[in-house]
This record gives structure tokens, sequence and C-alpha cells, in this order.
């Protein structure tokens, strides 16, 4: 049940198990020559049972109907004055995250936006894009992340294939956003404030839009990915279990909203109860004042690339005793995992494709392994072949 993605062991393995199928339905027809080919099997009972029963065996309960920020709401109640989010000397509370993304929310509504609907968003990180992505939810409408260090030419392109309704900017990023027929609705606009700050009426369900995330655009035109409410809650759901995130915990997240990873670094802390450190870009790319913000954040768990953790290392950081890293988006060299393992508590390769919803699969690394294994499947998460 262990996946891996080293591509020869993947091809030994294929072709052992083609042949022993091409065997199976060799035997079958031999068996019943006047029986149809279509209905003989490739699988022994056995490999059937593992395949479909054992592997999918993930069936978790969790708030199905739900949406993301009801999940957030609920924490709200239990958490009001603990500390939400931190970017440099800004910080604000549950109820204060929650306040100013009702305000923003009620705003959006009054612009229109419903369920279905999609809204661009283009903010520095900074506690402004949590609101922004709260308060674009919480209207009911799904976001589109546009990062402003994106070339010009690639916002543009995000922008027509989207057809947002409304785009959502700080002031000071006009320059780098391509001309738009209406203006952006800047984080800053008086009337937001003036709106109630009480929970809106969203309208939406689980089966309406979160985000829309555009791929790298490797295999050609970059394609928008759409992400329901009840893909990222099971996700969070299985997350929160494994590898685990409780209400004492800090995250400090260095990924770029445009790269759908990002949607556990942020939303995960606050469906639990537990604090997000939002790392500047600055930061986030300067191995050194990243390894500062780990220590005087009091950073429990941190999520990055391979090259993130090697820019650290590069840069003299030398771990931090009790911290959980979870580390995916490219292959896990076994090196890595060796420098990694004993400067935390645990070590989890994470591994999945957009369109499945972040991460698909897991596993605790406990020593250097090549390749790294990527392992099985979250909770709730369905699949269909394995090797």
């Amino acid at each position: 049940g262990t996946l891996n993605y080293n591509s020869d062991l993947f091809e030994k393995v294929t072709i052992r198990h083609m042949v022993a199928s091409w065997i199976r339905l060799v035997e079958s027809a031999v068996a019943e020559p006047e029986g149809w080919v279509l209905e003989m099997p490739l699988l022994s009972p056995a490999e059937r049972q593992q395949l479909l029963v054992e592997w999918n065996d993930t069936a978790v309960a969790y708030p199905r109907e739900a949406t993301v920020h009801q999940l957030f709401e609920a924490q709200v109640n239990r958490s009001s004055g603990s500390i939400a989010v931190v970017c440099r000397e800004k910080r604000l509370t549950y109820d204060e995250l929650n306040s100013r993304a009702n305000q923003l929310a009620r705003y959006l509504q009054k612009r229109g936006v419903v369920p279905g609907d999609l809204v661009g968003i283009c903010v520095d990180r900074s506690v402004d894009m949590l609101v922004a992505m709260l308060g674009v939810l919480k209207a009911g409408g799904a976001y589109v992340p546009l990062d402003p260090a994106f070339p010009t030419e690639r916002l543009a392109q995000i922008l027509e294939d989207s057809n947002v309704r409304v785009l959502l900017a700080q002031r000071h990023l006009l320059s780098v956003l391509p001309v738009q027929q209406e203006k952006p609705v800047y984080l800053d606009t008086p009337e937001i404030a003036l709106q109630s700050s009480e929970n809106p009426d969203s309208r939406a369900s689980s089966r309406d839009l979160a985000y829309v995330i555009f791929t790298s655009g490797s295999t050609g035109r970059p394609k928008g990915v759409q992400i329901e409410h009840r893909a990222v809650v099971n996700f969070l759901e299985s997350m929160a279990r494994e590898p685990g995130l409780v209400a004492d915990d800090v995250l400090v997240a260095v990924t770029t909203l445009s790269f759908d990873i990002a949607g556990l670094e942020l939303f995960l802390p606050l469906v639990r109860g537990a604090r997000v450190v939002i790392a500047d870009r600055e930061v986030a790319v300067d191995g050194r004042a990243l390894g500062r913000l780990l220590e005087t954040s009091g950073a429990t768990v941190m999520q990055a690339t391979p090259a993130t953790w090697r820019m650290l290392f590069e840069r003299g950081w030398a771990g931090r005793k009790g911290m959980k890293i979870l580390c995916g988006g490219e292959q896990m060299p076994a090196d890595l995992a060796k420098q990694l393992i004993p400067c935390c508590s645990s070590l989890w390769n994470m591994y999945g494709p957009t369109e499945t919803t972040i991460w698909s699969t897991l596993y605790e690394v406990s020593s250097a392994e090549n390749p790294t294994p990527i392992g099985r499947q979250i909770l709730g998460c369905i699949c269909w072949t394995a090797i």
C-alpha cells in the first residue's frame, strides 16, 4: 500500500504485474474458451480485495455539509481572544480576524458576489491576505489567487480565463496589475469598515467552489483547477488527525497563495485554534531571516518544499527541537531526509497534485530511503490504483 514515485522501480513492478495479469487472463481463457474476454479476471481475489477494499479503507466521519468558513466560525466561538494570525508587527485575534472578514464579505455581497462567483485576490503576504481569503468565502464566492510577483502577462491570462466578478487588491500593487475595465476593490476602501462585523449569510454550500488555482502551465496553457468546500473540509479534517495539529501549535506559513499547499498553512491552524505566522515575501526567500522567524515565533510546524529546507540548511539553520516538518511539492532526496530527521520531532513526506485537493498521500519518514516513499492516501481519499 506504500506508493513510490521512482520511475525505475515503478517500471519493474508494473511489468511484473502485467505479466501476472496476462498469465491469469490466459488461464481463464483456457478454462472457459467460450467466455467473454472482457469478463475474464486480470486480478486475483486477494488483489481485488487489497486494491478495492483494504487500500481504500480511509472512510472517516467529518462534517460533510460544512464549508471552510463555517469551520473557522465555529473555532472563533471557542478561541475568540486567542491570537489567530501574525505577520511581522501585526497580529489579529480570532475575533478580530473574523470581524474584518465579515465586513469585507458583506461589502462583496453588496457588490453582487454570490455562490459560484470568482473573486481575484492580489495582495502581499500579510494579515490582509487571510482577511481577503476568508472574506471571499464568507461572501459565498471562491477566490482566485494572483501572486504580485507574477509577470503582468500571466496575471492578465488568469484574469481573462477566470473572468472574476471582483478583483481585490492592495492599493500599492496597482502597478503590477494588468489594465482592467473596472478598478479593483482596495482592501482599505473606507466603506468596508462601515459594514456589520457579524457573520453574514454566505448562502454557500459544501458543493460550491472554495477556490480556483491556476497551474504553472508546464504542460501547456495554465488551467484553472476548481476545488469545492467539501474537498477542502475533508482534507483539513484528515490533516488535523495526521500529521496532526492542535490548538497549542504555531505554524509558520511560507508558501505563495498561488500554490495550493498554502491552503494547509493558512486554513488548518484556523480550524483548530492554533496560530499561523505568515512569513512575508522577503523573509520567505531568505534562509537566515526564515531561520530567525522559526525561533522567535516559537514555531512547532512548518511545511515547505525541499528547495526551501535546503535553503535553510545552506544559511546555517540547525533545526528546531520539537518541530514537525512537512515536506512536499518536489521529490524528497534521501540526503535531505537524512539532514532533516535529526532536526525535528517528526518528518512527513507529502504528495498530491492540485486536482486532488493539495495532498493525497503522506508518509512519516523515520530513516533515509532512496527513493523516499510517498506513503498511503489520506483519510477520505479513494485511490483506485496502487503499487
